[in-house]
């Protein structure tokens, strides 16, 4: 899947640059040589996973921020600034000196400003120590025309990390601010991790012959697709066609949930998927076979995986109703706590308009619901969020301001 996420990205890119009016829609990040990568050797997740925690500019430019928060996935090594949104987005190799090296790129999360960066953690600054498991004088500097340095100050707190909190991306990264990739797309699936993410929240409707697929719009329009030969509403045809004639505006195609579950259990190390159902006739019906081998998958390969079916209405909840077997499986229900418990859901999911809710996260809590507030993009209104709310969890377009106020915070 790894080849495959390369492969695609390098379609993506050329497609971008041969199609006219649509580009400036998407900002891919920037492609790297990564010459301080060539003949590295690959290092274990498990060991890179020991460089999480806090980390302050211990000498150079503060262009891109005085303190971060690192955080490892699958893949790679990522740094949160404490500077409007600013994250890092590293690969890396051991190298034949000894030396740890990393390649790729910084970007704003509100903004298209990126570029290029490396770094590297030599021997005598503590890459023979991580890759034994110590990072307690761990310094990682920037090469190729970088001047900062970051040096390790502390592990997370016990308190951030006794708390399961859920990061979820907001139909991917950045979806309101020249986002990386279409939202609902695969690549964010195989991507979001490294953004800071736990879990995504996607988008579920029906083909005509009853295919769950990941699009929000209820119809084929060009804010989500390229204009092709096919419009009106998306079960009006069949998964086959769509996958023949709809292009998503980054040149992807839009994808089963089948396809994503498979991205998200096999390639990541994400947790959550809120799947919010937009409630065609029998979705749950058609849904639910392909969740529950979504599960089997997961389970086979030893993974923990929570596949949520999120209800925003009361005529998605009638739809659920139908299907008696899917209670066994978790839902959510944005309404209200009353509605989570009534429904036996796992999830109640009050949008942010709705303030705190002290009252009603308590009595979720009380009858063993988790509770996750979405959409969250002002950075105020997520650290007032973080301090004063009770919340497991947020949906957000911008990972990077949660993740480092959530680390930073507590």
């Amino acid at each position: 899947m790894k080849a495959f996420a390369t492969h695609t990205l390098v379609i993506l890119l050329c497609f971008l640059l041969t199609t006219g009016c649509r580009k400036n829609l998407i900002t891919i990040p920037p492609g790297s040589k990564d010459e301080n990568l060539v003949n590295t050797q690959s290092i274990p997740g498990s060991i890179m996973k020991k460089m999480e925690g806090i980390y302050t500019l211990a000498s150079g430019s503060n262009e891109l921020g005085e303190q971060f928060v690192c955080k490892v996935s699958r893949y790679k090594v990522s740094f949160f600034s404490n500077k409007e949104g600013i994250f890092i987005i590293l690969k890396y190799g051991k190298a034949t000196d000894g030396s740890i090296q990393f390649s790729g790129f910084w970007r704003y999360s509100e903004k298209k400003d990126q570029g290029n960066i490396q770094f590297a953690i030599t021997a005598a600054n503590g890459a023979t120590d991580l890759l034994n498991g110590i990072v307690n004088n761990l310094k990682i500097t920037g090469v190729n025309g970088s001047s900062m340095q970051l040096q390790y100050q502390r592990k997370f707190s016990d308190k951030a990390l006794s708390k399961d909190f859920m990061v979820m991306a907001h139909h991917g990264v950045q979806t309101t601010s020249d986002p990386p990739f279409a939202e609902n797309s695969l690549l964010n699936v195989l991507n979001d991790e490294d953004y800071g993410c736990r879990g995504l929240e996607f988008d579920v409707r029906l083909t005509k012959d009853n295919v769950p697929i990941c699009v929000h719009d209820a119809t084929i329009d060009t804010r989500l697709t390229l204009k092709g030969p096919l419009s009106g509403k998306w079960d009006q045809y069949s998964f086959a066609l769509i996958s023949s004639y709809v292009t998503l505006i980054d040149g992807q195609k839009v994808p089963s949930v089948e396809q994503v579950l498979n991205a998200f259990i096999d390639s990541t190390n994400l947790t959550y998927l809120w799947l919010d159902i937009k409630g065609n006739p029998d979705i749950f019906k058609y849904l639910e076979p392909v969740i529950r081998k979504g599960y089997a998958r997961a389970a086979a390969q030893n993974r923990t995986v929570h596949f949520i079916a999120g209800m925003p209405s009361a005529d998605v909840i009638a739809e659920y109703k139908k299907q008696p077997s899917y209670a066994s499986l978790p839902t959510l229900c944005e309404q209200s706590v009353e509605l989570a418990i009534e429904n036996g859901s796992k999830y109640y999911g009050p949008r942010f308009t709705e303030g705190l809710v002290l009252d009603a996260v308590q009595k979720a809590h009380a009858n063993g619901i988790k509770v996750l507030s979405w959409t969250l993009n002002d950075r105020n209104m997520i650290r007032n969020y973080l301090i004063n709310g009770q919340f497991d969890g947020m949906i957000t377009d911008y990972p990077a301001y949660v993740v480092y106020d959530y680390y930073t915070l507590f």
